[in-house]
């Protein structure tokens, strides 16, 4: 299967974020033990530039923010198909996305493309934050016996 030209080009601006600015490339194999390691992390979620182009700006701001933020963490890059894969865990639905984790735990995400600035004041309130709970992705949860017509008072 052939990737399309967006893909293709996209993952050759991927693998100069990795040369030139050492960031890891990730894919669904590597990811865990990325994220897991100690300290923090910031990992880019992409899609493909022919559905967000948005993906683009980010390639090139992500690694100036980076770098404004003087602080001390390690950067991943995902391809769409494997950001996809994992975006449901971390309550992602808006791309591109930026998440920040420290020693696997969960400290926030920036979701769509913001500017310049808002990246580099966001990135160091990320990294200082306390790990929480990834948000969900919207589904409801309904009580079983409510959905049924039940009362679901307990006394």
């Amino acid at each position: 299967m052939s990737l399309s030209p967006g893909i293709e080009r996209l993952n050759e601006r991927l693998a100069i974020l990795h040369t030139r600015h050492g960031y890891s490339l990730l894919d669904l194999d590597s990811y865990t033990a990325f994220a897991k390691a100690p300290g923090p992390a910031l990992i880019l979620f992409t899609e493909d530039p022919a559905k967000v182009p948005e993906t683009w700006d980010l390639t090139v701001i992500l690694p100036e923010a980076v770098t404004r933020t003087n602080a001390d963490f390690r950067v991943g890059v995902l391809a769409p198909a494997d950001a996809r894969s994992l975006a449901a865990r971390y309550g992602i639905r808006i791309w591109p996305a930026l998440l920040c984790l420290r020693d696997g735990e969960y400290l926030g995400t920036i979701e769509g493309l913001k500017d310049w600035g808002a990246y580099v004041r966001r990135l160091p309130e990320l990294l200082a934050a306390a790990p929480s709970r990834p948000p969900g992705i919207g589904i409801p949860v309904l009580d079983a016996n409510a959905a049924a017509g039940f009362a679901t008072e307990c006394h």
